[in-house]
């Protein structure tokens, strides 16, 4: 019984997803395991991120300026 080209890459394919799965499905579990879920379901985070930026661009505009704020 020969196998030609296609069985073999469909063989590989299968087998890089099942790893991939398990990658996702060990992440998962990592992630679930060091933050709580209101921290997971929360926007805060990437909130307080975007606000952080404004600030330092705001601090950048005045100091080009020739001010500090």
């Amino acid at each position: 019984m020969s196998m030609d080209i296609w069985h073999l890459m469909s063989y590989g394919c299968w087998i890089g997803s099942a790893l991939l799965l398990g990658w996702m499905f060990m992440d998962f579990l990592r992630v679930n395991k060091e933050h709580d879920e209101d921290f997971l379901l929360s926007s805060r985070e990437g909130h307080d991120e975007i606000l952080e930026q404004e600030r330092m661009h705001a601090e950048e505009r005045d100091e080009a300026k020739g001010r500090t704020v």
